[in-house]
């Protein structure tokens, strides 16, 4: 009988902070004294639902630093129109700690990496036929990880997470999984700051992609592409294209001090639950 893979579950926990503070912003929830909790209640609640439904069998968390990245030596504006966290989710921000703790979930951080750097280099080093990893965010950058053991596990408000593979990248983007960053280098990406190509969006990135396979084959064919308005567009912001593609690209060599085994999740023994394992914070 052919065992079942073990499950890895890497949750990027600045994409579930924002997630679920955000639900709650319509009515958000305090202490009796005043401390929001909104996104320390809902990732609690999120924690608890994917455990108790996809009982994972190793869990951690990877979180950014605050140090600047290597992105930001490449291009110094990158994440510059980023306003400040609302002050609301900042005052959470050193709970999530003790959050993760209680849910025996260790924490990846490593100054001058990005979550998603952290994430890449631990699914390129410990995916494998007999140990799958499932990425926890709804980022759509993390499509280029995706493999036969890496997936996208997106959470849903509302209904069941939805699960990336291969072929559910190709319907987003009609691209393999190793293309995915020459669609992101066209689109470009407002929210992080990253140039693209003005005017070509995800459709017409995916278009030209599929048609092209990658920027240097778009460049070296520019006189075959018959729309005029992309065509000069593509010609205008060729730099900042082969910049973009620079900066969506995941690093996945980034030093992991941690081995397989210290990510094993284990439930709470006896009649404790893991509800019991933290408090609310003191105010």
């Amino acid at each position: 009988m052919e065992r079942m893979p073990k499950r890895l579950f890497v949750i990027d926990a600045m994409a579930m902070a924002f997630r679920n503070f955000h639900a709650f912003s319509r009515q958000p929830l305090t202490t009796a004294k005043g401390l929001p909790t909104s996104a320390l209640y809902g990732s609690a609640i999120f924690l608890l639902s994917l455990i108790t439904e996809e009982k994972p069998d190793y869990l951690v968390v990877a979180t950014d630093s605050k140090e600047p990245t290597f992105r930001h030596q490449l291009y110094p504006a990158y994440k510059a129109n980023r306003t400040e966290m609302p002050q609301d989710l900042a005052v959470q921000m050193p709970y999530f700690y003790r959050l993760f703790e209680a849910f025996g979930c260790k924490t990846l951080i490593k100054a001058g990496q990005e979550a998603d750097d952290l994430i890449g280099s631990l699914v390129t080093k410990l995916a494998a036929p007999d140990l799958h990893c499932y990425i926890v965010s709804g980022d759509k950058d993390f499509m280029q990880l995706v493999s036969g053991s890496v997936f996208l596990y997106s959470p849903k408000k509302g209904e069941p997470a939805k699960i990336i593979d291969r072929a559910g990248v190709q319907e987003k983007f009609s691209c393999t999984p190793e293309q995915v960053i020459e669609v992101l280098a066209l689109m470009g990406d407002s929210s992080d700051n990253v140039p693209g190509v003005p005017g070509i969006g995800e459709k017409g990135a995916a278009n030209l992609i599929k048609q092209f396979g990658t920027l240097e084959a778009i460049y070296n064919h520019l006189d075959d592409i018959t729309n005029a308005r992309q065509k000069e567009s593509l010609s205008r912001a060729r730099d900042e294209a082969f910049l973009a593609r620079k900066l969506v690209t995941i690093n996945r060599e980034a030093s992991i001090d941690y081995d397989l085994g210290d990510f094993a999740f284990h439930k709470p023994r006896g009649d404790s639950s893991v509800e019991e394992k933290w408090t609310p914070p003191p105010h």
